[in-house]
């Protein structure tokens, strides 16, 4: 039995972590957000998430001012915050605007921090690491957020793919809003000399939120467009026009999915979450880059500002000493198998 393994590694000069167990290989960045920046089958070479190095050689610092469109980084808040502002049990939170032409704040806090390793570990063909980002009084983030909390991701690789799971602690004394989500970027193809043309994407999209020239949700449901139809229905084009796009996960047995398939390699990479994510926006920047973004978010955008009931939002709060906790698998597998 091949027994699988931590270890330190340097990515793009960047200190790194790497797990390895069976065919996978996972690369963590505990440095800049703890992101999981790249998944990949290496006895096949295939690359499963956009990862910056491909893009921008060895040099990571447009990525360090940048790191949204790439791996697995944490949105907390996800999306968008129409001008910044909303009011929840009676504190208004105010949050940079970092999208000034649209006049919104924009994907968070914590995607750029340094998180603690405070686990690493093997046991037989299982790889398993934890990291760990405390907001306490006298942090930056804490002027803006000001809740005590605790957020954890844990990393467990094994010979079946990567179990990537959020656990968020409110360690103060009153209940704290919670929103959060990932902007997963998934690279397609994602196979070595493959072709876009031979992938589709399935996802269980259901109805579709009308955005504002903001790209903030008007409060009123579309009908899906063609691409779309043809991703929920289980086949389309992932690159058919460009997408940016906010949609209720369909409901459902099991768990949400959106899965990638290589035609001519005939493999499939699946993309499965919780539901307590409930909501799923989607990216392809310029629809020709190779990438799609699935982005699981437990809330709609601008959730917290929207005349909506919140089981129709997502809002919703996190009470005092309570812990959340939603669970993430990435593999591939034969089609058909």
């Amino acid at each position: 039995m091949q027994r699988a393994a931590v270890r330190d590694v340097t990515y793009g000069g960047a200190g790194a972590i790497a797990l390895e167990a069976g065919r996978y290989q996972a690369i963590v960045l505990p440095s800049i957000g703890g992101h999981l920046v790249a998944l990949r089958d290496e006895l096949a070479g295939l690359r499963f998430l956009r990862e910056p190095l491909a893009h921008e050689g060895d040099d990571l610092s447009r990525y360090r001012e940048d790191p949204i469109p790439y791996g697995v980084p944490l949105l907390f808040p996800p999306n968008r915050i129409a001008d910044g502002r909303f009011t929840f049990g009676g504190h208004t939170y105010r949050f940079p605007i970092n999208e000034p032409a649209l006049r919104n704040h924009l994907h968070g806090f914590f995607a750029k921090d340094a998180w603690e390793v405070t686990a690493r570990e093997v046991e037989g063909e299982s790889a398993r690491l934890v990291l760990r980002r405390r907001l306490r009084d006298g942090d930056e983030v804490y002027s803006l957020f000001p809740h005590p909390l605790t957020l954890e991701l844990h990393h467990t690789l094994t010979p079946e793919g990567l179990r990537h799971e959020l656990r968020v602690r409110n360690d103060g004394e009153r209940p704290m809003p919670l929103l959060v989500g990932f902007h997963t970027a998934l690279k397609i193809p994602f196979a070595p000399e493959g072709s876009a043309t031979d992938c589709s994407v399935a996802m269980n999209l259901g109805p579709q939120w009308e955005l504002s020239e903001r790209k903030l949700p008007t409060g009123r449901q579309i009908p899906l467009g063609a691409m779309a139809q043809a991703i929920a229905q289980g086949g389309g084009d992932p690159f058919a026009h460009p997408v940016d796009a906010l949609f209720d996960a369909a409901p459902g047995e099991g768990p949400n999915e959106c899965s990638v398939l290589d035609r001519r390699t005939g493999m499939r990479f699946l993309y499965q979450t919780d539901r307590a994510y409930r909501a799923w926006m989607l990216w392809n920047g310029d629809g020709r880059s190779g990438f799609l973004c699935a982005e699981p978010m437990t809330c709609l955008v601008n959730a917290p500002n929207l005349a909506l009931p919140a089981a129709v939002s997502g809002m919703q709060a996190l009470a005092p000493g309570a812990q959340w906790s939603a669970l993430s698998r990435l593999f591939a597998r034969e089609e058909g198998a």
